[in-house]
């Protein structure tokens, strides 16, 4: 695939993935509470936010950044997980740390999934729910709704089934920064930074 291609492919999963139910939100929004299509966006996490959360997710992305890093590093997993067929990361074999795998990374990992996700999950749904129930439970089931589909990691790579606790706990970790800063800039850098990592690993481990 070429990049002009993977760049219209992830921009056209994130307008499924998140721009629909944002246009069905602001519609909704229109038509029932009168508010304006930027009142909604800021409800739906589309603004800067609190600075210092952001100060906190961009700590947290680069300490997320190395502990992956050093997984790889000291332990030397297995690859084999992420070169299956449907893997996420699979599209990055062979491909080495190159301009490719560097645009292809952030098309796939900042647009198509970590923007799209952080839209859908922190800022619709974690935004909706925090504004109805407290922020533990808010978040508690935030982070319950975003697992529900990773789940299917076990029909791909059944093996990993240890990332999924990490999963929840992520969620939990980026639905704190979201409903606190009212933003979902944090938690979208937190989890396109894990993403693109992962994806540029297995790029270069799988060219060497």
């Amino acid at each position: 695939m070429s990049l002009i291609d993977a760049a219209i492919s992830a921009f056209l999963q994130a307008a499924v993935l998140g721009g629909i139910p944002l246009l069905a939100y602001v519609l909704y929004q229109k038509l029932r509470h009168k508010r304006s299509f930027a009142e909604s966006a800021r409800r739906a996490g589309l603004q800067l936010g609190t600075p210092r959360y952001l100060v906190y997710s961009l700590a947290s992305a680069l300490l997320g950044v190395f502990l992956i890093v050093l997984v790889f590093v000291v332990s030397s997993p297995s690859l084999v997980p992420f070169t299956r067929q449907g893997a996420a990361q699979r599209p990055f074999v062979g491909m080495g740390m190159s301009m490719s795998a560097i645009v292809l990374a952030l098309l796939n990992g900042g647009v198509q999934t970590g923007f799209a996700e952080e839209l859908l999950f922190r800022g619709l749904i974690a935004g909706s729910l925090s504004r109805r129930l407290p922020l533990v439970w808010a978040n508690v089931l935030q982070a319950s709704i975003f697992l529900m589909p990773h789940l299917l990691i076990l029909l791909v790579m059944p093996e990993m089934w240890f990332v999924l606790p990490l999963v929840f706990l992520g969620a939990l970790y980026f639905g704190w920064i979201r409903i606190k800063s009212g933003s979902i800039l944090g938690s979208w850098l937190m989890h396109a930074s894990g993403n693109i990592t992962m994806a540029l690993i297995v790029a270069v481990l799988t060219s060497v």
